[in-house]
């Protein structure tokens, strides 16, 4: 995904521009990467205006602006490459956002179909006892919690993380449930509270078929 700006047909002009011409070129390139900086801040700002609850800074740095010079009057603003460490690419995490469709795999995913316990042809989605942060990704804390659980033991009804102090202290465990099973649950993660003699139990994250989405920024239109 990349917007690139360029100038076509300046040779023509640098012949009638005499003693001038050898400064064409130069100036053209500037006004190229002037522009691709505009479209790229432009893009943050429909990033920032158009996603529910914002834009994460992952994402605000998701275009890098590659600058055009004397030798190439192109400019290019595109998805990001390097320097994501162990962060999603950009092309997997927010291709769809800008193309529409199927997202990509989230590496969460990748993790459960490596431990068979999630089917290849589903993806997650966040159940009712999954705790989100403000912009409606799934709080790194909850999943480190979860995924150390069922990492050891797929079935764990009784492997447990003990909190809380005194007569309120708590059991809480995790469990998941694939699809086919005899339960009535659907497919997905759940999370047991025991509280004394009471017990609860919550989804943390479902699993569901595909969605398609719709292009929620159009690059053609912001550049």
């Amino acid at each position: 995904m990349q917007v690139n700006i360029k100038i076509d047909g300046l040779d023509a002009i640098q012949a009638g521009l005499g003693p001038m011409a050898k400064q064409a070129r130069y100036a053209a390139s500037r006004a190229l990467n002037t522009t691709a900086f505009a479209v790229n801040a432009r893009l943050k700002t429909s990033m920032a205006e158009t996603f529910e609850g914002g834009a994460t800074a992952y994402t605000l740095r998701a275009f890098k602006v590659t600058n055009a010079d004397k030798a190439n009057l192109t400019a290019t603003v595109a998805l990001r490459t390097d320097n994501q460490g162990a962060a999603l690419p950009y092309a997997k995490a927010l291709g769809h956002l800008f193309t529409g469709g199927q997202r990509k795999y989230k590496k969460i995913e990748g993790w459960l179909r490596a431990k068979r316990l999630m089917p290849e042809r589903l993806t997650v989605a966040p159940g009712a006892g999954m705790p989100l942060d403000a912009y409606g990704n799934m709080r790194r804390n909850a999943l480190t919690e979860m995924l150390g659980v069922i990492g050891h033991q797929r079935t764990n009804l009784r492997v447990y993380r003990r909190t809380g102090a005194g007569k309120a202290q708590k059991a809480v465990g995790y469990f998941v449930v694939l699809p086919g099973s005899k339960t009535k649950k659907h497919p997905g993660i759940y999370k047991r509270i025991e509280t004394g003699a009471s017990s609860a139990i919550v989804p943390m994250i479902l699993y569901v078929d595909p969605v398609n989405y719709r292009r929620f920024i159009d690059l053609e239109k912001n550049g």
